[in-house]
Protein backbone atom coordinates (compact mmCIF):
# COMPACT_ATOMS: atom_id res chain seq x y z
CA UNK A 1 0.00 0.00 0.00
CA UNK A 2 1.16 3.52 -0.67
CA UNK A 3 0.05 6.93 0.59
CA UNK A 4 -1.62 9.21 -1.94
CA UNK A 5 -2.59 12.81 -1.24
CA UNK A 6 -4.74 15.46 -2.87
CA UNK A 7 -4.69 19.21 -2.24
CA UNK A 8 -7.88 21.26 -1.89
CA UNK A 9 -8.18 25.00 -2.07
CA UNK A 10 -8.37 27.96 -4.41
CA UNK A 11 -6.16 27.37 -7.48
CA UNK A 12 -4.55 24.36 -5.84
CA UNK A 13 -3.24 26.35 -2.89
CA UNK A 14 -3.32 23.23 -0.72
CA UNK A 15 -5.19 24.85 2.18
CA UNK A 16 -6.49 21.39 3.00
CA UNK A 17 -4.66 18.19 2.21
CA UNK A 18 -6.43 14.82 2.15
CA UNK A 19 -4.32 11.64 2.24
CA UNK A 20 -5.29 7.99 2.05
CA UNK A 21 -3.69 4.59 1.58
CA UNK A 22 -4.19 3.01 -1.84
CA UNK A 23 -2.97 -0.01 -3.75
CA UNK A 24 -0.15 0.77 -6.19
CA UNK A 25 -0.64 0.64 -9.95
CA UNK A 26 -1.47 -2.78 -11.37
CA UNK A 27 1.86 -2.99 -13.26
CA UNK A 28 3.81 -2.46 -10.03
CA UNK A 29 1.84 -5.23 -8.29
CA UNK A 30 2.27 -7.54 -11.30
CA UNK A 31 6.04 -6.98 -11.40
CA UNK A 32 6.34 -7.69 -7.67
CA UNK A 33 4.32 -10.91 -7.99
CA UNK A 34 6.42 -12.01 -10.96
CA UNK A 35 9.62 -11.50 -8.93
CA UNK A 36 8.16 -13.44 -6.00
CA UNK A 37 7.06 -16.22 -8.38
CA UNK A 38 10.60 -16.55 -9.72
CA UNK A 39 11.90 -16.96 -6.15
CA UNK A 40 9.15 -19.40 -5.07
CA UNK A 41 10.22 -22.41 -3.02
CA UNK A 42 8.83 -25.91 -3.44
CA UNK A 43 8.04 -27.54 -0.10
CA UNK A 44 6.85 -30.90 1.15
CA UNK A 45 4.72 -31.34 4.21
CA UNK A 46 6.30 -33.57 6.83
CA UNK A 47 4.20 -35.20 9.53
CA UNK A 48 6.51 -36.13 12.38
CA UNK A 49 3.69 -36.78 14.84
CA UNK A 50 4.30 -33.52 16.68
CA UNK A 51 0.87 -32.10 15.96
CA UNK A 52 2.35 -29.45 13.75
CA UNK A 53 3.58 -30.28 10.29
CA UNK A 54 6.81 -28.44 9.47
CA UNK A 55 7.58 -27.68 5.86
CA UNK A 56 10.60 -29.37 4.32
CA UNK A 57 12.23 -27.51 1.45
CA UNK A 58 12.39 -29.70 -1.64
CA UNK A 59 13.70 -27.14 -4.12
CA UNK A 60 15.27 -23.74 -3.49
CA UNK A 61 14.03 -20.69 -5.32
CA UNK A 62 14.65 -20.60 -9.06
CA UNK A 63 17.21 -17.83 -8.65
CA UNK A 64 19.15 -19.89 -6.14
CA UNK A 65 18.46 -17.66 -3.14
CA UNK A 66 17.73 -19.10 0.26
CA UNK A 67 14.32 -19.29 1.88
CA UNK A 68 13.09 -15.96 3.23
CA UNK A 69 10.05 -15.24 5.35
CA UNK A 70 8.17 -13.61 2.45
CA UNK A 71 8.88 -16.29 -0.21
CA UNK A 72 5.95 -17.77 -2.04
CA UNK A 73 5.77 -21.51 -1.47
CA UNK A 74 4.15 -24.27 -3.52
CA UNK A 75 3.72 -27.98 -2.96
CA UNK A 76 3.08 -29.26 -6.49
CA UNK A 77 4.44 -28.21 -9.86
CA UNK A 78 2.27 -26.40 -12.37
CA UNK A 79 1.09 -28.36 -15.40
CA UNK A 80 3.06 -28.03 -18.62
CA UNK A 81 0.85 -25.81 -20.76
CA UNK A 82 3.05 -26.43 -23.83
CA UNK A 83 1.87 -30.05 -24.20
CA UNK A 84 -1.67 -31.34 -24.62
CA UNK A 85 -3.14 -32.96 -21.49
CA UNK A 86 -6.77 -34.03 -21.86
CA UNK A 87 -7.05 -34.96 -18.17
CA UNK A 88 -6.31 -31.35 -17.16
CA UNK A 89 -8.11 -29.89 -20.20
CA UNK A 90 -4.87 -28.29 -21.43
CA UNK A 91 -4.88 -28.00 -25.22
CA UNK A 92 -1.17 -27.24 -25.62
CA UNK A 93 0.30 -24.81 -28.15
CA UNK A 94 0.70 -27.05 -31.22
CA UNK A 95 -1.00 -25.34 -34.17
CA UNK A 96 -1.46 -22.07 -32.31
CA UNK A 97 -0.95 -18.90 -34.33
CA UNK A 98 1.96 -16.75 -33.21
CA UNK A 99 3.90 -13.62 -34.22
CA UNK A 100 7.26 -14.32 -35.82
CA UNK A 101 8.74 -10.98 -34.80
CA UNK A 102 8.68 -9.33 -31.42
CA UNK A 103 9.24 -10.50 -27.89
CA UNK A 104 5.72 -10.32 -26.43
CA UNK A 105 3.59 -13.10 -25.01
CA UNK A 106 2.15 -13.78 -28.48
CA UNK A 107 5.58 -14.25 -30.09
CA UNK A 108 6.58 -17.62 -31.50
CA UNK A 109 9.59 -17.66 -29.16
CA UNK A 110 7.25 -17.51 -26.18
CA UNK A 111 4.29 -19.60 -27.37
CA UNK A 112 5.99 -22.46 -29.20
CA UNK A 113 8.00 -23.66 -26.18
CA UNK A 114 11.22 -24.04 -28.16
CA UNK A 115 9.67 -26.35 -30.80
CA UNK A 116 9.81 -23.75 -33.58
CA UNK A 117 7.07 -22.75 -35.98
CA UNK A 118 5.79 -23.35 -39.51
CA UNK A 119 4.79 -20.72 -42.03
CA UNK A 120 1.52 -21.67 -43.71
CA UNK A 121 -0.77 -20.04 -46.24
CA UNK A 122 -4.31 -19.39 -45.08
CA UNK A 123 -7.16 -18.40 -47.33
CA UNK A 124 -10.01 -16.58 -45.65
CA UNK A 125 -13.14 -14.88 -46.87
CA UNK A 126 -14.13 -11.51 -45.47
CA UNK A 127 -16.90 -9.08 -46.18
CA UNK A 128 -15.67 -6.08 -48.16
CA UNK A 129 -16.85 -3.14 -50.27
CA UNK A 130 -19.82 -2.66 -47.94
CA UNK A 131 -22.36 -0.01 -48.86
CA UNK A 132 -25.27 1.42 -46.94
CA UNK A 133 -28.53 1.18 -48.93
CA UNK A 134 -31.20 3.71 -48.13
CA UNK A 135 -33.23 2.84 -45.99
CA UNK A 136 -31.97 0.39 -43.57
CA UNK A 137 -29.66 -2.28 -44.87
CA UNK A 138 -26.03 -2.84 -45.89
CA UNK A 139 -24.81 -4.82 -48.88
CA UNK A 140 -21.33 -6.30 -49.01
CA UNK A 141 -19.22 -8.36 -51.36
CA UNK A 142 -17.18 -11.37 -50.29
CA UNK A 143 -13.43 -10.97 -50.76
CA UNK A 144 -10.96 -13.83 -50.53
CA UNK A 145 -7.62 -12.99 -48.96
CA UNK A 146 -4.51 -15.19 -49.03
CA UNK A 147 -2.15 -14.56 -46.14
CA UNK A 148 0.94 -16.18 -44.66
CA UNK A 149 0.72 -16.96 -40.95
CA UNK A 150 3.03 -18.65 -38.47
CA UNK A 151 1.83 -21.53 -36.29
CA UNK A 152 3.63 -23.48 -33.59
CA UNK A 153 5.01 -26.94 -34.45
Amino acid sequence: MEVRCKCHGVSGSCELKTCWRAAPDFRVVGAALKDRFREAVMVEESNLGTGTAPLLIVQEGRRGGGRRQDNLIYYEKSPNFCERDAALEVSGTVGRQCRRTGRGVDSCASLCCGRGYNIVRRRRTDRCNCKFQWCCYVTCANCTVDEWITVCK
